[in-house]
């Protein structure tokens, strides 16, 4: 062979015509090895890319020996060998044959290191998704697979920082705990020493404990609960069992912990025993609370270090890609240094399949938020013939004024010639004039429009989502802006230093936050504590932003009021300001930062800095009431890559409840969208992509999660079904013979609602079809927790498959934070709040409340059902009675009625739930009143041959106020009947006060797609009822009123309980 010599300076032999012809007229000849030991000669393109090198590889293997060893394409890489000697695996198959400047023209096929344990654990996120992961890559574009490197980035270094080890492990299930170890109550102490109440503790064996028996469990009472902390107790047992009960114990007193009876749930923080919410919430309920001591060793063998992240092949085809653009310098230049107007040009448009109007025309506007800036329309052209050249539209907006977060609402707008012109929306798209990188938008696009929502009047849509339709079956138009290459909006630095110079020339108005404001400055910004954003005048605007050095300082909250002020968005000096201002806000409330994260509010700097209080603000135990909300917000988020969805998967991946949580939301997300035809859109594959990152990184506990999902999946398609089977009897012994023969499938699990509660074995006799329109399953496993029978012996669980429960879970949830806020208030109002997940679309599990029976229940026991009015004023009261002991237990279910009594009246009322009788309200044997079934809510009611049922605020009849008066007859002049309005009162007013917490919540959720709840008139029937433009006394007066109204309308409640009754005759 002959001698080939090199410069230095160009070690490979690329351009060189030797070494087996290199490069012959744009093509080459390339030696490839295949795993099975075989040589294959290649000649390609020098811009062929690996991809397609390979498959014309597996053409040619085809016709070799042993082609039936190779394992498929998407198995193997291509390496080579450097010209240093190392070997270099080519991830990245879009680089050309070209890129590679290969040392030699040879090329090893080879299966990667993993491949096999990537490829199970491929398949099995696929399966926890719902759909394969790889019918998801191949449907995503460069923004997503940026969102997708960014989530796998949070992803490792969430474990690589998250507890692993002892009490801080991640999946470690801690009991709810009071932010602060403070003392109880009074009203918790006096409870306390009146009724008598202490704790429970239980001891076992070692040998006993291993082998998981609790049938020879010994029990001391810790009668000193005030004031002790957990290790304090747990010394006190120790020492009782072995001087009274004369055990042997080896084992010191710290080698233990407390488990929650019958719960899978510990107690480890060494604070007030009465500081934990289980404690407590017992002690407020007059029950006992009861614990088993277990050994600290045996309990964390079930909490391992989980192995390191693994790096899969498309992060490192993402990475190589990376490190080859990262030398390439691109020109990039300052938006600030643009000396031109906004300008667009209208094209054309297509894909029209109606007619039947006479002109078409584009309305084309800029917008931040809501609020408009600038708007142009196009000229009107015929729709056959629908092109425009009519050149730039110019919308005398400078580029250099442009916020990143301005975008572009475009819409067709048909015209129809009559007497009168009408005027129709074809279809809307929004976008952003700024990418997910913070670069200008520049060139051709087609944009493919949305059609308009039924309830939408308007010409455009600017509350919609941020992009075009996924669907390209659709009308489009295309659009064009000016090119001034690489444009990019400046970062904050450069921001800073332009504010510094602003106020070098204008004078620092920081030096107003020197000292406190003047007290008219005081009334003024206090009179905006109850003023929506949306109805500031604009001389209060002007205002409130030259006194923005204040409120930074001394009124944070009110940062939405400026936030939403049209003034800052169209000057770049304002909002540059505003920016650097951000960098010294004073700490805002989570209801603020919540409605920072309404749609409204579309600035990427000030929605990051919300989720970052959230993320300070919020410890683990109050994130969780917070998930489904912010779920929804990730829709309208313009780009997946966002402060939102790092916070969240962060979040979820360093505690194993939060994850749980948001694994199944986003689940169930993915399931509507899978049903209502949207599988593979920007939003499906957004939530795909947060599963994956959180399977990929919380690899350990996949196999649980997909063992859920597999009894999901079974049960969805059995009750199909059982659906088509007329008779109950014969639905139910189909559903528990099929049940039985996959016994093993469905049994010893983590219950998907509830991670705390563990399924034992399945108890097939106890599960049985109801007789009911949707014909749900009602299952019942083993509870296998020690001390089940101290709690509950089973775990029951209704499937539902027909019936959207999302509503339900909304409900529950918000009244989750409603009964978390009267607690930090010391108002424990007895709620039971069940467990509700929706799994899909109208599919979902439902938790049992046991030992408790529905008032129509009660009614028939009694044998009332056809008698006047429904029942009697004093059957309520007689069913508690009859299942107390004494008149101490009576005494202590009244309580619990009393307490769970206001609760419930003041939710449903302002929650406007409606259509309550006596099927969907449920009495528990201990006397805690509960509300189930939530299928009108926000003053939605049910009409009856078009008559408004539903006619009272809340329900609050003779039957209730009978209990809440101990059975006195004159219930309305009683001391009791007073002490509950002021119940009442006292949780209403609490509510009031946080009243914009609940209004950031709801509006937050009204892309949820629930038919009750879409419009702001829905937000206003909530505002409404939490009084939240009025201050508390004016808001006590209205609830005087509505209580009145409720007490003297409960005659039409027992009519319509009348009624009820005889529909079940």
């Amino acid at each position: 062979m002959q001698e080939v010599i090199c410069p230095q300076d160009s070690p490979d032999v690329w351009s060189v015509i030797e070494c087996g012809q290199l490069e012959v007229e744009g093509s080459t000849s390339l030696d490839l090895l295949l795993p099975n030991g075989f040589f294959v000669n290649v000649r390609c393109s020098v811009d062929f890319t690996l991809a397609m090198l390979k498959q014309e590889l597996f053409i040619q293997a085809k016709k070799l020996p042993l082609f039936s060893l190779l394992l498929t394409p998407s198995d193997y890489i291509f390496f080579t060998i450097r010209t240093d000697g190392e070997r270099e695996e080519l991830y990245d198959e879009s680089r050309s044959i070209f890129s590679l400047r290969l040392f030699v023209p040879l090329l090893c096929l080879v299966e990667p290191e993993g491949n096999r344990e990537e490829k199970e654990l491929t398949h099995d996120i696929g399966l926890a998704i719902g759909r394969p992961l790889t019918e998801i890559e191949v449907n995503l574009s460069s923004d997503e697979m940026s969102y997708r490197m960014d989530l796998y980035k949070v992803s490792e270094q969430a474990v690589s920082s998250r507890g692993v080890v002892g009490y801080s492990h991640y999946a470690f299930p801690e009991d709810v705990s009071s932010e602060l170890d403070t003392d109880i109550p009074p009203q918790v102490k006096s409870k306390i020493q009146m009724a008598d109440l202490y704790i429970e503790l239980w001891y076992r064996s070692r040998e006993d404990e291993l082998a998981n028996i609790d049938t020879n469990c010994v029990c001391v009472k810790i009668r000193k609960v005030i004031g002790v902390h957990a290790s304090d107790a747990i010394a006190n047992a120790i020492k009782e069992l072995m001087q009274q009960h004369k055990l042997f114990i080896k084992e010191a007193a710290s080698s233990f912990l407390l488990q929650i009876a019958g719960r899978r749930c510990f107690l480890t923080k060494d604070i007030r025993l009465t500081s934990f919410e289980y404690v407590r919430s017992s002690f407020e309920n007059y029950r006992i609370p009861k614990f088993i001591l277990r050994r600290k060793d045996i309990v964390m063998k079930d909490f391992t270090e989980p192995p390191p992240i693994t790096k899969p092949g498309w992060v490192r085809a993402y990475e190589s890609r990376l490190d080859r653009t990262d030398g390439v310098a691109v020109k990039e230049c300052s938006l600030w240094k643009v000396d031109d107007n906004l300008k667009l040009r209208i094209h054309s448009a297509s894909h029209l399949s109606i007619l039947d109007f006479d002109k078409i025309y584009v309305k084309a506007s800029l917008y931040h938020g809501i609020d408009l800036i600038a708007n142009r329309e196009s000229a009107c052209v015929s729709p056959s013939n629908p092109r425009w050249s009519d050149g730039w539209i110019d919308f005398d907006v400078h580029l250099k004024d442009l916020a990143p977060s301005v975008q572009l609402c475009l819409s067709l707008v048909a015209v129809k010639q009559k007497k009168k012109e009408e005027y129709s929306g074809i279809g809307w798209v929004n976008i952003r004039l700024f990418d997910c990188d913070e670069k200008l938008i520049q060139g051709k696009f087609m944009l493919y429009l949305w059609p308009f929502p039924k309830y939408c009047t308007e010409l455009l849509y600017p509350s919609g989502q941020v992009g075009s339709n996924d669907n390209h079956d659709t009308v489009r138009i295309e659009v064009e802006f000016e090119d001034y290459g690489c444009v990019e909006f400046p970062d904050i630095d450069s921001m800073c230093e332009y504010v510094e110079k602003l106020d070098a020339y204008g004078g620092k108005l920081r030096l107003q936050a020197l000292s406190s404001p003047a007290n008219s400055m005081k009334e003024f910004l206090d009179s905006l504590r109850f003023v929506d954003a949306e109805y500031l005048t604009d001389k209060q605007m002007e205002h409130l932003w030259e006194a923005r050095e204040l409120v930074a300082q001394y009124k944070p909250d009110l940062l939405p009021l400026i936030a939403h002020c049209p003034l800052i968005w169209t000057r770049r000096d304002e909002f540059s300001r505003l920016y650097e201002l951000l960098k010294r806000w004073g700490k805002i409330q989570p209801e603020t930062a919540l409605m920072l994260l309404d749609c409204k509010y579309p600035d990427i700097r000030i929605r990051e800095f919300a989720v970052d209080s959230l993320d300070n603000v919020l410890d683990n135990d109050r994130l969780q009431l917070y998930i489904l909300p912010l779920i929804q917000v990730l829709k309208f988020e313009p780009y997946g890559s966002c402060a939102l969805s790092r916070m969240l998967l962060k979040r979820a991946l360093c505690n194993n409840r939060i994850g749980h949580i948001l694994f199944w939301l986003l689940r169930a997300e993915l399931g509507q969208l899978s049903e209502v035809g949207q599988d593979l859109t920007k939003i499906y594959k957004r939530f795909a992509l947060m599963i994956e990152a959180y399977c990929r990184a919380n690899y350990t506990h996949l196999n649980s999660m997909l063992r859920q999902v597999d009894m999901v999946v079974r049960l969805t398609n059995l009750s199909k079904i059982i659906k088509t089977m007329k008779d109950n009897e014969c639905a139910t012994k189909h559903l528990q013979k099929e049940l039985a023969s996959c016994v093993e499938i469905m049994q010893n699990m983590i219950s998907p609602l509830d991670v705390s509660n563990s399924l034992g074995a399945l108890n097939i006799e106890l599960c049985k079809v109801i007789g009911s329109a949707k014909q749900p399953l009602r299952l019942a496993w083993t509870n296998p927790e020690p001390l089940a029978r101290l709690h509950n012996e089973t775990h029951q669980i209704i499937f539902k498959n027909g019936d959207d429960l999302r509503q339900d879970m909304l409900t529950l949830q918000v009244m989750r934070i409603m009964d978390a806020l009267w607690k930090s208030q010391d108002y424990d109002l007895c709620l039971s709040i069940y467990e509700v997940l929706p799994m899909g679309r109208n599919v979902g599990m439902i938790y049992v409340v046991q030992n408790c029976s529905t008032l129509f229940e009660i009614q028939c026991a009694a044998k009332q059902l056809g008698s006047t009015f429904s029942m009697e004023s004093g059957l309520i009261n007689k069913y508690i009675r009859n299942y107390s002991e004494n008149s101490k237990v009576y005494l202590e279910g009244v309580d619990r009625f009393t307490a769970s009594c206001a609760g419930y009246c003041v939710a449903t009322y302002v929650l406007g739930i409606k259509d309550r009788h006596q099927d969907n309200i449920m009495l528990a044997k201990d006397g805690r009143l509960f509300h189930i079934d939530f299928g009108h809510f926000l003053g939605h009611y049910k009409k009856k041959l078009g008559i408004n049922r539903d006619r009272v605020p809340f329900v609050l009849t003779d039957h209730f106020l009978c209990v809440i008066a101990k059975g006195k007859s004159n219930f309305r002049d009683s001391h009791e009947y007073k002490k509950f309005k002021k119940l009442c009162t006292d949780a209403y007013i609490i509510l009031h006060q946080r009243s914009k917490l609940f209004i950031s919540l709801f509006s937050m959720l009204l892309c949820m797609g629930l038919p009750e709840l879409q419009t702001r008139e829905d937000i206003d029937f909530l505002k409404g009822t939490l009084c939240s433009d009025m201050d508390s006394a004016l808001a006590t007066t209205s609830f005087y009123k509505i209580f009145e109204e409720a007490f003297s309308g409960a005659w039409s409640t027992k009519t319509n309980w009348f009624f009820h009754s005889v529909k079940h005759l």
